[in-house]
């Protein structure tokens, strides 16, 4: 038989019991609510659910290259935005020059496109995050070669297509042909040639008044291939330099300069062919005709 005492001690547990249960319920009661949908405030007004993620959608823009020169290894494309401060958006390193057209997604709106072909060097992102930056960039004439020619072009897209041309900074200077006109079969004897006055950086995007602000004193001597006699001489050497296309008549920068050099009677002469304004990229010919020490003519084609 449960005496009272018994009676009481069980009641209280019970009492206890309940307390316990009724404060679990309450702890656990917020995390339940929180994992459910919320039908009423006590308003009877539906919650307003939250405003969606804005997503920008994107375009295809399409990427065509043109380039008289092969491009021998990686190929560099920049796109900026055609508006407001011509953001850079993105880069793309390629390995070789496209064959076809390049379909890139790009946010909407028009875009100017930069390519820059067999740069020897890695680009600072950082500091090309503008357009107006990549306007400026520059390599040095000692980092070129012709063997792997620096390119450059750029374009604006019009309905998200544009095509870059791509065009090296180097210029060419052939020597085409020396001529010994003297009597009494004399010869040029050690006859050599070499440039001066060379560009000694050039701007990869810059398509024409290429003004240097410094100059090489001189390049490397290139020995013919034996002295000149009654025979002209048909070298083809070919010397290479930056651009610098400053009118004839207007003063600047000297214009490089055509050197050649050789003995005349045991003396050493020199003649010196003053090049004319010699534009991005271009090829021009010499022809020396050497009457006698410090007496000569030249043809520039």
């Amino acid at each position: 038989m449960l005496c009272l005492h018994d009676l009481f001690q069980r009641e209280r547990l019970l009492r206890r019991a309940g307390s316990l249960l009724f404060a679990i319920f309450l702890s656990v009661l917020p995390a339940l609510t929180g994992s459910c949908q919320r039908l009423d405030d006590g308003t009877g007004e539906e919650e307003e659910p939250a405003a969606p993620e804005v997503v920008i959608d994107s375009v295809l823009t399409r990427i065509r290259f043109r380039t008289d020169t092969p491009v021998t290894g990686r190929l560099d494309l920049f796109i900026y935005d055609d508006a407001g401060i011509r953001p850079l958006e993105r880069h793309l390193r390629l390995d070789s020059l496209p064959a076809t057209s390049l379909n890139l997604p790009t946010l909407p709106g028009e875009k100017r496109l930069v390519a820059i072909a067999d740069s020897p060097h890695n680009f600072n992102l950082n500091a090309l995050a503008r357009y107006d930056a990549m306007e400026q960039l520059q390599y040095q004439f000692a980092d070129d070669s012709p063997l792997h020619p620096i390119q450059g072009g750029w374009t604006t897209t019009q309905g998200n297509e544009g095509t870059v041309t791509l065009q090296p900074l180097l210029c060419k200077v052939v020597l085409v042909s020396v001529a010994n006109t003297m009597d009494g079969y004399e010869l040029l004897e050690e006859p050599r040639v070499r440039l001066c006055d060379l560009p000694d950086a050039a701007e990869v995007l810059r398509e024409k008044d290429f003004r240097p602000a410094e100059l090489i004193d001189a390049g490397d001597w290139v020995p013919l291939p034996y002295d000149v006699g009654y025979f002209p001489q048909l070298p083809g050497i070919v010397l290479w330099c930056y651009p610098n296309d400053t009118p004839e008549n207007v003063l600047g920068v000297p214009r490089p300069t055509l050197e050649l050099e050789c003995r005349i009677r045991g003396e050493i002469c020199s003649f010196e062919v003053r090049l004319p304004p010699l534009p991005r990229g271009c090829t021009k010919s010499v022809e020396i005709t050497v009457n006698g020490p410090g007496d000569f003519r030249y043809a520039v084609h």
